[in-house]
């Protein structure tokens, strides 16, 4: 087994695979609950609450674990970037995306993060694109242009919510693509616990100035529970276990690494908001699917 933080050369870490596989079931499962939460609290708040919390659970792993959480000072440049990529626009822009149109149909748009990630990565860190990886971004990106344009749900909410979604995924896949590009040194349990920090800072300033006001005066027991997984689950295991796969495998099999993630998540949106998937999803499925299976096969170097 391949430690977190090693790069592999001669294929896929097991390690790397269940950590995607968790992802798959844990982030897919947060759209939903996401959007459930977000019909009682404020965006901001709600941001704001879930990633300073992260950033305390993530920094008393770090201690429990006698990790230092000093930053090298040549290296704060680079994390404030990668913290407001990451976590400031890529949350917020989520937050109000998924407001505005099913949480399916959200996680799928977002994650033509793999292209942008790619892209974004082949300029800056100097990742060859293969043969092998430009087709499972193409199957990829197939899969969730089917479900985005594909049938008569597309848009129906109007253009602002995909707008959002779509360029939350451009700023996600561009901070990762930065984390691999400044090759930070500080332990990965660090490095996500400023980045959620770091990037929840402007949210909470900006939920104290002004989404404070539009809190109900009293929250219900599901979407407080979503608020919670977002502060436990989400901000603390799902991040962790992100950038420990963005730190072991290329960019490009990162990113379409978690190609399940909105295949889930369309799954759990039929199951808790019952959206019935149609013939369209299912061909998305079959090709994000092929999609993962392709850069997950790859040949050993």
């Amino acid at each position: 087994m391949v430690k977190p933080g090693t790069p592999d050369t001669s294929g896929i870490p097991a390690f790397a695979v269940f950590l995607l596989a968790m992802l798959a079931l844990l982030w897919g499962l947060n759209w939903p609950v996401m959007k459930l939460s977000l019909a009682e609290y404020p965006p901001f708040v709600f941001r704001a609450v879930a990633g300073l919390s992260a950033a305390v659970g993530l920094f008393a792993l770090a201690r429990a674990r006698g990790l230092p959480l000093r930053v090298p000072r040549a290296e704060w440049k680079g994390l404030i970037i990668v913290s407001v990529l990451n976590m400031s626009v890529w949350n917020i822009a989520v937050l109000y995306g998924v407001d505005l149109m099913e949480s399916g149909r959200a996680a799928i748009l977002a994650y033509t993060m793999p292209l942008w990630a790619s892209l974004t990565g082949a300029w800056l860190v100097k990742e060859c694109l293969s043969g092998r990886s430009m087709i499972a971004l193409g199957l990829g990106l197939v899969g969730m242009g089917l479900l985005f344009f594909g049938d008569e749900r597309a848009l129906s909410g109007g253009p602002l919510g995909p707008a959002l979604v779509l360029f939350a995924a451009i700023a996600w896949g561009s901070g990762t693509a930065a984390v691999k590009y400044f090759g930070f040194s500080i332990p990965v349990t660090v490095l996500t616990g400023w980045q959620q920090l770091l990037g929840a800072v402007p949210i909470a300033l900006i939920a104290g100035v002004w989404d404070y006001q539009h809190m109900p005066e009293s929250v219900s027991f599901w979407p407080t529970m979503g608020l919670v997984y977002n502060m436990t689950i989400t901000g603390i295991f799902c991040y962790w276990a992100y950038f420990n796969v963005v730190t072991m495998l290329p960019v490009v099999v990162s990113t379409v690494g978690t190609l399940m993630v909105p295949v889930m998540g369309v799954v759990f949106d039929a199951m808790i908001f019952g959206t019935v998937p149609g013939l369209v999803d299912y061909a998305a499925l079959a090709a994000v699917v092929s999609a993962v299976f392709l850069v997950m096969t790859r040949r050993r170097r």
